[in-house]
Formats: structure tokens, C-alpha cells, sequence
């Protein structure tokens, strides 16, 4: 597996957002703490969506079916979104 190399945002513009999209059955995430990418990685696999300049990773999203309860309850549980 090749080793992916992700750039570390300025402090004031990291973000990450959940989004529930109703219509298509989705749970969006997307973040660009690289903390939080890593954790993510191995948790839920490959992003749907990888934002890059040159070969660095600036961004990630996931993109979850609603349906997958499995995926949803060990993204809650286990990844440390909400920086506690």
C-alpha cells in the first residue's frame, strides 16, 4: 500500500463537516484536521473524495448510506470528531 501524505491545514482553517443528505441517503463527512483523516481511514476505508495540491492530501470526504448502521455507530463511537 503506498504511503499517503497529507498536508497540515493553518490552525484557524481546519474544519470538518457532517452532513445528512435526506434525498440521496447519505451521511457526508469531510474533514481537513489530518488527525482526524487517519482515524477515519481505518475506521471507515477509503474516502469517497480525496482534495490534493501536488500529491499532498489537503482534504477527505466520506460519503456513508444511511442504511449502513454498522459504519455510522463506529464513526461515533470511535473517531474522535468532536476533539474531546
Amino acid at each position: 500500500m503506498k504511503e499517503k501524505i497529507y498536508k497540515e491545514p493553518i490552525k484557524i482553517e481546519e474544519e470538518t463537516t457532517i452532513n445528512v443528505l435526506y434525498s440521496e441517503n447519505i451521511l457526508a463527512i469531510y474533514t481537513n484536521k489530518v488527525k482526524l483523516q487517519k482515524q477515519l481511514n481505518k475506521l471507515l476505508g477509503e474516502p469517497t473524495r480525496e482534495d490534493k495540491i501536488k500529491r499532498s492530501i489537503v482534504g477527505s470526504m466520506w460519503e456513508i448510506p444511511l442504511n449502513d448502521k454498522t459504519k455510522i455507530s463506529r464513526m461515533v463511537l470511535k473517531a474522535n470528531i468532536f476533539e474531546l
